[in-house]
């Protein structure tokens, strides 16, 4: 059928994402959603009545503008960018100490039958709490490079199970070396981390909105 000459046009539908974009935009704006501040995908959901997908979409907007930060994907937690916060510095730490042991595995500087140095012991030289330091054990543990010794002939404590091979760095492709040239923003891939944009490189920035 024919619209009629003198109808209305019809009007484009705004797609939720959008809008919810725009209420998050402006709650950043007036510090109502201050920096720090995590809000997970499931919250957001939860609160504009949608599905996680839509979320997505919202927030992906929101971060393609280097107006938030988003962990694992957003799945865990979106903040407004301009502080970092202390959970995702704990999760760092706890990585960077995982890591750290896991060269020492590799490298031999703790051998394979050997004790690690007691909880007590890397809690004090890491800096942080005994708790982090379980937390940062718990990945070898549970992948069967370290063991906790308790039986009545070892002696107590974490030993090394088995020598972590060396990872040799990865060889460039040299014919896909600058594929990911001039991408924005640059993904944190171990860390699952998506860091802000500077505002000379947001695509539609705050600056362009106002």
């Amino acid at each position: 059928m024919r619209d009629e000459p003198n109808s209305a046009p019809r009007t484009l539908r705004v797609h939720p994402s959008t809008e919810f974009a725009d209420t998050l935009r402006k709650e950043i704006t007036d510090g109502t959603w201050a920096p720090g501040t995590v809000r997970r995908s499931g919250e957001l959901a939860r609160r504009f009545g949608t599905t996680p997908h839509v979320i997505s979409k919202t927030v992906q907007q929101l971060r393609d503008e280097g107006l938030v930060a988003t962990r694992a994907g957003g799945g865990g937690g979106v903040t407004p960018c301009g502080t970092t916060p202390s959970k995702w510095q704990e999760r760092a730490h706890r990585d960077d100490i995982a890591d750290t042991i896991r060269k020492r595995i590799s490298d031999g500087t703790y051998p394979v039958g050997e004790l690690l140095p007691s909880i007590t012991a890397l809690s004090k030289e890491f800096g942080v709490a005994r708790s982090t330091i379980s937390l940062a054990l718990k990945p070898l543990k549970d992948g069967g490079i370290i063991l906790t010794n308790a039986g009545p002939t070892a002696h107590y404590g974490t030993v090394v199970a088995q020598r972590i091979p060396s990872e040799a760095p990865p060889q460039p492709d040299a014919g896909h070396a600058d594929t990911d040239r001039g991408q924005a923003p640059e993904i944190d891939r171990e860390r699952g981390a998506v860091p802000c944009l500077t505002t000379q490189h947001r695509p539609g920035s705050l600056t362009s909105r106002i």
